[in-house]
């Protein structure tokens, strides 16, 4: 039974994580010569297709955003951009804490608790084409600790836990284009993977409606969608591990600019 249930919670909790995206707010689209640095804390409401794998096992996943809310332990999303005359610079931090129990089938009786920890680090540079468009350069580091851990009455299963990590190396745009003045509409592209370290590629694209409405406040509202592949191991081996997975939903963010 854990080896169903993993794929299935491994794919929430890494698809949860992938790409982080800025909601943050944009900046005056004049260069200039102070650094400008935007906080954003936000949240994505992914829901998840594709497919995954580990040691025999491949499952189709297909996951509303409901399922993953509804298995939520904890979670913590923030991004951090800095733009200057030229230069350009961000960060991006996602953890999410995912849990379930597991019982019998028919009885119902618990077994185990499967918990799924992730965190998320993205780091890029880039540079300023045009005062309303940035070209990046950077990574993303995704890394999955599964967990399971069996009930008292069950000595039958043993406690375990698996831990998966790789990098991505990524190319992409940014753009900020001023609708009125204090609303600015943001897009944000990029290609990664490249086939480092053998199956490895991904792609994002999103969008959002960002409004400024105080002293370096503002709210983004909008919407994304990351395609992940990625694949270690030897298909039925025990090291063998998939995920290819496209995660997509809406992005709500505050932000501070300072």
């Amino acid at each position: 039974m854990f080896r169903a249930s993993l794929p299935r919670y491994a794919a929430i909790a890494l698809a949860l994580a992938l790409g982080g995206t800025s909601a943050a707010r944009a900046q005056d689209t004049t260069t200039t010569a102070k650094w400008e640095n935007t906080v954003t804390l936000y949240g994505w409401a992914a829901a998840l297709s594709g497919s995954m794998g580990i040691r025999v096992l491949d499952v189709s996943v297909d996951v509303p955003f409901s399922d993953i809310l509804d298995n939520l332990k904890g979670a913590l999303m923030f991004n951090y951009t800095g733009r200057g005359e030229r230069l350009v610079a961000g960060t991006d931090f996602i953890y999410m804490d995912l849990g379930s129990d597991l019982s019998t089938p028919n009885t119902n009786t618990p077994l185990a608790e499967v918990r799924l920890k992730q965190w998320l680090i993205e780091g890029d540079v880039g540079y300023r084409v045009t005062p309303w468009m940035d070209a990046l350069l950077g990574v993303r580091i995704p890394v999955i600790e599964g967990e399971i851990i069996p009930d008292g009455n069950v000595p039958a299963i043993s406690e375990r836990s698996r831990t998966e990590s790789w990098v991505a190396p990524l190319i992409g745009a940014r753009v900020m284009l001023p609708a009125t003045r204090h609303l600015t509409v943001v897009g944000r592209g990029d290609l990664g993977g490249f086939g480092l370290g053998g199956t490895n590629n991904t792609w994002q694209a999103a969008g959002y409606l960002n409004y400024a409405f105080g002293k370096g406040w503002s709210a983004s509202l909008g919407y994304r969608a990351i395609s992940a592949g990625y694949a270690t191991g030897t298909e039925g081996q025990p090291d063998y591990f998939k995920y290819d997975v496209t995660s997509s939903g809406g992005v709500l963010g505050v932000s501070f600019t300072f």
